[in-house]
């Protein structure tokens, strides 16, 4: 037997920058047994700096300057927390966040990146756009070209202004001149009506280039008629206008700045040592000054001793050192020395399929170098966004299974998460159909199959409610799957229309160092806590054990005076069939394992999963539902065929009618399926159908199985109109009618698919 490898020491990296792609990338190719990671990054698409200049000219999509972290960190088995810092205590290591427990740390790294210091000119905050955080700008740019393409067909000029002078606003200036004058009727571009100025309190541009760069670059802005104003200091941005030292006053429609890089001031206020240039001050080993299991990098940083100017470069080439180092100090081993290249190659795009190349005295330009620079530009992208697949093997002596029974369970040898972790329906209604039935007269019973939860007579009247339920972690972040895996648990009492009580915990912790269990059961039981508080559950106890996978799980209670309102055995012919939520979680969970689901796209189905089904379950019992039971791991196939066989009818389904979550028909089409998909498929026996309607990635999405699923009900056609504006009102946007109960016919399927 394999033992799991217990968590010894917790990694935790700050910020998604170039150096941390390096970080999580090595670790995923090598992992490091007994070491956790954790990132925590204000964004999780990230934008490649190197690539902006080409989006800005329409030369690159959105997605093809931008790195999803999401796939990334799942490629690297970490756990991704996205948040922004709001302190951190390096000396009892441990991370405030805003809305969450402190995260604890035995080593971690800063890569958090620059931006302009607004403070340098009064009114910057407020009447001028920094360069940096890019998703900042590149909204702003948007706004702006529209703008600008508007009023130039309308016969007015628009004009931009960019203060300083330094790579990145001679880029802006070439790339957003190329792309607005590409838009916009060729006659027009040759009339002035784009202007676009460059202004530094420089003597001259590129100071940090040689003088063959210089002049070639202030020549091409000439040509290109973007007027150039050196020795000119801005002071003041005011709405409109930039009010320079000298007392002259520029007007503009738009004004960008790109001067003087800085970091926020809270790294400095929670201890780490400052470097002159202002930046964190670190060793040659990339350790802090002040911390040595503290290490910083890219533009963030400053190697003690040898400044160097704000480039991705740099931070490109610190990655390497930087995750051996990691690996490294983690095993208690001697450190690698970083050392900055004296001479760095700065590729300046021209927007035109151009650019200017420097290489200390080096200098060349054309589009040769354009070409070399899109081929750096998109290999650093696709290194980070193309990610390996996942390789599939199974443990199994020669000869202990044929190739047939092979071939199965190789394609499902990545065992799902969440609902798609059950036992099939088929083997579990087998082998429950063999029990004896309960025969204590105080159980309450439905013919015609079993409930979503038990229900007991007390003998004060009331009956007890009481479900359970266990979900294996389909997430690396024990907040996240805590809150899912607490409300897909209530979701068997809500069905039966009764409020939450009280709830039993049942946890499955792997084994880990004494800290790190610590830190993981309180984020697990704080995530609980803060889902059963807003239902009105008390948590009353539970029982936890060590396990090799975490898991959840709760036994929930209801008190109600009167049998539950609902069932799954009320339906009645001619009512609307109602789902609350739209499907696809299964697939979308199978595809995040693999590292094939966006940042988006999973955001939205964890927000489906987030949303309670309690408010839905009052809105179908005061619209006079007739039946419902939640949609979990048997599929909605599954579940409504257990609603027909108790209802005694039959259902007309409307395949078109079901919402999906965005990506799961796409991933289904290519047969991304979680792994009780193909068990649950084994419903479709039971529905009649056409030849092109079962070959549609629509009919693969009913027999996905569903974690912290919606609702599914029976609502009086009458009742429909109003019940739908409810659940949309209430935030249920993907509510919707999918179909109808019909009567029971003999030797029919109880299932037809329509439309």
């Amino acid at each position: 037997m394999k033992a799991s490898s217990p968590i010894v020491k917790h990694l935790v990296l700050v910020g998604g920058g170039h150096s941390h792609l390096a970080v999580l990338r090595n670790f995923a190719m090598k992992p490091m047994p007994g070491l956790a990671i954790t990132l925590i990054t204000r964004d999780v698409v990230t934008p490649y700096s190197g690539s902006l200049p080409s989006f800005l000219a329409g030369k690159y999509s959105f997605d093809e300057m931008h790195i999803d972290l999401r796939p990334l960190a799942q490629f690297a088995g970490a756990k991704l927390i996205q948040q922004e810092i709001e302190s951190i205590d390096f000396d009892d290591r441990h991370i405030r966040l805003s809305d969450r427990p402190d995260i604890s740390f035995d080593l971690l790294s800063l890569n958090i990146g620059s931006r302009p210091d607004e403070s340098l000119i009064t009114g910057a905050d407020r009447y001028a756009t920094a360069v940096k955080p890019i998703d900042g700008f590149i909204k702003q740019w948007e706004c702006w070209r529209e703008e600008a393409i508007t009023r130039i067909h309308a016969g007015e000029s628009f004009e931009l202004v960019i203060v300083g002078g330094g790579p990145a606003s001679v880029e802006i200036a070439f790339t957003t001149q190329h792309r607005i004058i590409n838009e916009i009727d060729k006659n027009l571009a040759q009339d002035a009506r784009l202007k676009i100025s460059i202004v530094s309190a420089e003597s001259e541009l590129l100071t940090l280039h040689n003088s063959n760069v210089r002049q070639f670059t202030q020549s091409e802005l000439r040509r290109r008629n973007i007027e150039l104003k050196l020795e000119k200091t801005v002071a003041e941005f005011k709405p409109g206008v930039a009010v320079c030292a000298d007392g002259e006053e520029l007007q503009a429609d738009a004004f960008i700045y790109a001067t003087g890089a800085s970091i926020p001031q809270w790294p400095f206020d929670c201890g780490l040592a400052r470097s002159e240039d202002g930046f964190i001050s670190i060793k040659d080993t990339l350790q802090t000054i002040s911390h040595d299991y503290v290490f910083a990098a890219g533009d963030a940083a400053t190697v003690e001793n040898e400044p160097r100017p704000k480039s991705g470069v740099y931070a490109v080439r610190q990655g390497r050192v930087l995750a051996n180092n990691l690996r490294r100090f983690a095993t208690n081993r001697s450190l690698g020395h970083y050392f900055p290249q004296r001479k760095a190659l700065a590729l300046m795009s021209m927007g035109d399929g151009r650019a200017i190349a420097s290489r200390g005295e080096l200098f060349f330009q054309g589009r040769s170098m354009g070409t070399l620079k899109h081929q750096i530009d998109s290999r650093f992208v696709k290194k980070y966004s193309e990610l390996p697949a996942m390789p599939v093997d199974i443990d199994l002596e020669p000869g202990l299974a044929d190739r047939e029974v092979e071939k199965q369970l190789k394609q499902h040898a990545m065992r799902c998460a969440g609902c798609g972790a059950k036992i099939s329906s088929d083997v579990l209604s087998d082998v429950l159909s063999e029990l004896d039935k309960p025969t204590k007269s105080e159980i309450v019973t439905t013919p015609g199959g079993i409930e979503d939860a038990s229900r007991i007579l007390l003998e004060d009247g009331r009956t007890l409610v009481q479900s359970i339920d266990y979900v294996k972690a389909f997430s690396n972040d024990p907040w996240l799957f805590a809150r899912i895996a607490t409300l897909h648990c209530l979701s068997d009492i809500h069905a039966m229309g009764v409020k939450p009580h009280s709830a039993l915990a049942m946890l499955g912790l792997p084994h880990a160092e004494k800290n790190y269990n610590r830190q993981q059961l309180k984020e697990l039981m704080q995530a609980c806590k803060s889902v059963l508080d807003a239902e009105g559950c008390d948590l009353i106890g539970g029982h936890s054990a060590e396990s090799e996978e975490l898991q959840l799980g709760f036994c929930v209670n209801g008190f109600t005076s009167e049998l539950p309102t609902l069932n799954k055995s009320g339906a009645q012919t001619g009512d609307a069939i109602i789902l609350t939520k739209a499907l696809g979680t299964g697939a979308l969970l199978a595809a995040d394992m693999r590292y094939l689901a966006s940042h988006s796209i999973m955001q939205t189905a964890f927000e489906s999963m987030l949303q309670s089904n309690a408010q839905a379950a009052e809105i179908l019992i005061s619209h006079n539902a007739t039946a419902c039971t939640d949609v979990t791991g048997f599929g909605l196939a599954g579940h409504l065929l257990e609603m027909t066989n108790a209802s005694g009818c039959h259902a007309e389904l409307q395949l078109q009618s079901i919402n999906a979550l965005p990506g799961v028909l796409e991933f289904l089409e290519q047969r991304i399926i979680s792994s009780l998909h193909q068990e649950n498929r084994l419903n479709a026996q039971h529905f009649s159908t056409s030849d092109d309607q079962s070959d549609k990635p629509q009919f693969e999405l009913l027999f996905d199985p569903q974690t912290a699923g919606g609702l599914l009900a029976s609502v009086p056609a009458s009742e429909v109109d109003s019940c739908l504006a409810a659940l949309s009102k209430a935030g249920y946007k993907a509510a919707a009618v999918i179909g109808k109960f019909t009567t029971k016919e003999i030797d029919a399927a109880p299932i037809t698919l329509i439309g």
